[in-house]
């Protein structure tokens, strides 16, 4: 089954800190998914379920990948909702760009933007981090892993 994985690009002052963190380049600061009739994302107020316009006007990219078992995918998006924001896994995905460190994280406690992605795309049979926690993933390395995956891409 097809899933839209949408990624915008600095807007906030907290997004411009995590693409600072990521490098250099024209990076995403924010992943989110298409799923369960909305736009499924990690913001401040955790995980939640936005309107399907929640982006327009925003420089956003949107790739389209195959997922093998939706609704193992659709069933860890709902058990995802409500989970707070993981700040800690801004810092862990950080330390890990910036210098190479894997640390366990904080497993299902939190979740943040492009952990929550990775988790929902695992669930569904697209282990594309199979080597460290998705604690440790940023919205520019989603985006790295994804892009040769994609079967379409909407600017």
């Amino acid at each position: 089954m097809k899933v839209d994985v949408l990624f915008s690009y600095p807007v906030t002052e907290f997004g411009k800190l995590i693409d600072w963190v990521e490098g250099p380049g024209e990076d995403p600061s924010h992943a989110a998914i298409y799923m369960l009739g909305g736009i499924l994302e990690a913001l401040d107020t955790g995980f939640v379920k936005s309107p399907l316009n929640a982006y327009d006007g925003f420089k956003h990219t949107v790739l389209t990948v195959d997922v093998p078992n939706i609704d193992a995918a659709e069933a860890e998006a709902a058990k995802l909702l409500g989970t707070p924001y993981g700040y800690r896994a801004c810092l862990d995905g950080g330390l890990h760009d910036l210098l190479g460190v894997t640390v366990p994280g904080d497993g299902e406690s939190t979740v943040d933007c492009s952990e929550a992605v990775v988790r929902i795309l695992q669930a569904g049979g697209l282990d594309i981090f199979p080597d460290f926690s998705a604690d440790n993933v940023t919205p520019a390395d989603l985006l790295r892993k994804l892009k040769p995956l994609s079967v379409k891409k909407i600017l």
